[in-house]
């Protein structure tokens, strides 16, 4: 189940804002996963925090870099990755590569334990970095505790 399934109405929002919005649930329900030992799904959550977020700050910041079609092309992680290493905010101090590996092998339920902290670290400081970090968590609508 999504984070932020009945949360948010992602089609009655306007893109930057729901994609700001949905970041923000999903990093605070992949932190929660992972406390509660669901680390695979925790970290596949958080990665996709990180997409939202680079997504609307592309939307925000970048928006002239889009060019036609942009729903589609952000859609293409590739694309998202690219616009961000262009505009200088992923740069050789972020590890992509490690983030790769990590949610593939979350994704495939291997084990990533040795690698998760660096991951959450690095995670964490790019979304300051993008702006989102920190936010005030009491703002989001609450979290249904049936949620995996």
């Amino acid at each position: 189940m999504s984070p932020h399934f009945k949360l948010m109405d992602e089609s009655a929002m306007p893109p930057a804002e729901a994609m700001l919005l949905r970041s923000k649930l999903h990093w605070r329900c992949g932190l929660r996963r992972m406390e509660e030992k669901k680390s695979s799904a925790g970290i596949t959550t958080l990665y996709d925090a990180l997409l939202s977020a680079m997504r609307w700050y592309i939307l925000t910041h970048l928006h002239n870099e889009i060019g036609e079609e942009p729903e589609e092309k952000l859609e293409n992680d590739r694309f998202v990755f690219f616009l961000m290493k262009k505009a200088g905010i992923l740069d050789r101090s972020f590890d992509l590569q490690l983030l790769e590996e990590v949610v593939d092998k979350a994704l495939m339920e291997e084990d990533f334990q040795e690698d998760q902290d660096k991951v959450v670290q690095q995670l964490e400081q790019l979304l300051t970095r993008l702006g989102l970090l920190p936010f005030d968590v009491s703002k989001l609508p609450p979290e249904d505790p049936a949620t995996f």
